[in-house]
């Protein structure tokens, strides 16, 4: 699941996913939803019930007879709120009634058992490196006092050597998330083949006039590439500096391409490269080049807008981003494809003269400035501002990490670039390679593209999906399962889809 809220918030990861969580007792072994496991785990901590091996308590925390409550240790706090026969099982029975599952796996309502030993149950992950977790629990240290609680533990806790915490599901618990239903994965066995899938899921019919070539290994060069894919209404294909794979050639020749254009130069796509496009029949390539990142980036800014005026009319907006790194620029890629609004590479401390230049050759009347000042300083604002005419023809873009910056990205797409929420694409943030393929690809399908972690759902990407759950349809996931793992593509399926679909 993606990151849990404080222990106050009662797991708005469910919550706001509108679970209902209704804390009425079912019988014994009957199907039990997570939303019921954790109302009940929630409801034991909020009364806040001393610990005892000798004492059994009901639902509602009544002390009762052996034979119709749950003992007050840890393994029967386990056992109340799967609902597991009562008096609830021990830390060496609990296994029984549950199948052991990875850490990867973990969702709100499992459980950590240590043999013999303790037992607790796991509320979702409180950081983003997935080494913390909230712990529900009925125990003798827990502050203040001894009895049922929460706290944030370092997983999986401490435990013997002899006896580790292994994670546990209950057997037959429902809102388990299959997520191959409920997304759309856009991937391949590597970074070329998964830009040749953006490709032909995005181009599945009819042709193109011209395909974007761009290295798959080396990112500055290829950054500007998705406004001129937007011109020329093409994909962005990858290639590794000195050989062209042979499934984009294969997609070049489906697309019907008569054009190829390399951005970069020969350190990036080597002169074999260009040689193999240009040997394909009827296709002609072309390369945007210059002596560095910067004057490279200017290039294709022009070269972008030449190719617009041919058929239309350039806006004048401009995308202004470090040439330091690459999440910023990777957010802006639909709104660049889609407005073609060439993004623009500068030093972070001020405005590079290949941008200024670029600038004033294309005629840009606004820039957008993407990231923190640490990412582009207040001064290279200043020369955005004194270059334009005034503070008002400069805008910025900022959050305090990536993530955040890229939500700022995205929703200002939402609200003045034309683009929805249906469909939207999820990259990870980590690596360029799926994002920049995926950015074009997002455009021609009308929606943006957000970043997440690898390990966990970004907070702001949730929050996104969970308020268009309504019109986003099937997410597109970009890369494999080592670009964003089995439990972010779970936590994208429960945000947006049916909650019965079941884990096989």
């Amino acid at each position: 699941m993606f990151r849990s809220p404080r222990p106050a918030a009662r797991l708005a990861v469910v919550a706001a996913l509108t679970l209902v969580m209704a804390l009425g007792a079912s019988p014994a072994f009957a199907a039990m939803s997570r939303s019921l496991v954790m109302a009940r785990a929630q409801h034991w901590a909020d009364l806040v019930i001393p610990y005892s091996q000798t004492t059994y308590r009901d639902l509602d925390g009544k002390s009762v007879s052996y034979s119709s409550g749950y003992r007050t240790d840890c393994s029967g706090f386990v056992s109340m709120s799967w609902n597991t026969f009562k008096p609830g099982y021990s830390t060496r029975t609990l296994q029984q009634t549950a199948t052991a599952i990875t850490k990867a796996a973990l969702q709100p309502g499992d459980a950590l058992v240590a043999y013999n030993y303790h037992a607790v149950i796991f509320g979702g992950w409180a950081d983003a490196e997935r080494t913390k977790f909230y712990e529900y629990q009925m125990g003798s240290e827990v502050s203040p006092g001894d009895g049922t609680g929460i706290r944030i533990e370092t997983y999986p806790g401490y435990s013997p050597k002899d006896s580790p915490y292994i994670p546990y599901r209950l057997n037959g618990i429902t809102e388990n998330i299959d997520y191959t239903g409920l997304i759309e994965p856009i991937e391949g066995s590597n970074r070329y083949k998964t830009a040749v899938a953006a490709s032909s899921s995005t181009f599945a019919t009819g042709t193109v006039g011209a395909v974007v070539v761009a290295s798959g290994e080396n990112w500055p060069d290829a950054l500007g590439a998705s406004a001129l894919a937007g011109v020329i209404g093409g994909p962005v294909l990858l290639t590794t500096p000195d050989s062209l794979p042979n499934e984009v050639v294969a997609e070049v020749k489906r697309l019907g391409a008569k054009e190829a254009i390399v951005v970069g130069g020969d350190t990036s796509v080597s002169s074999r490269v260009f040689d193999a496009l240009d040997s394909i029949t009827g296709v002609v390539a072309t390369r945007v080049a210059g002596a560095d990142r910067y004057e490279t980036s200017a290039l294709i800014a022009g070269e972008a807008v030449r190719r617009k005026r041919l058929s239309g009319t350039y806006s004048g907006t401009v995308f202004i981003t470090t040439g330091t790194n690459f999440p910023d620029a990777l957010a802006a890629s639909p709104l660049a494809a889609k407005s073609c609004w060439p993004i623009l590479l500068t030093k972070p401390e001020t405005l590079s003269r290949g941008a200024a230049n670029a600038m004033r050759s294309i005629g840009a009347t606004h820039a957008i400035v993407l990231g923190s000042a640490s990412a582009v300083s207040t001064t290279t604002e200043a020369d955005l501002e004194a270059l334009l005419g005034g503070a008002e023809k400069v805008d910025r873009l900022e959050g305090r990490t990536r993530y955040d910056t890229g939500y700022e990205i995205a929703t200002y797409g939402l609200a003045y670039c034309g683009l929805g929420m249906s469909g939207v694409a999820i990259a990870t943030g980590e690596n360029f390679p799926d994002a920049l393929a995926g950015g074009v690809m997002a455009a021609r399908r009308g929606t943006v593209l957000t970043l997440s972690p690898p390990k966990w759902l970004d907070a702001d990407v949730a929050t996104l999906l969970v308020r268009n759950a309504a019109t986003v349809g099937k997410p597109r996931v970009l890369g494999g399962e080592t670009s964003l793992w089995p439990i972010v593509r779970e936590a994208i399926a429960l945000a947006v889809g049916p909650v019965d679909a079941e884990v096989q």
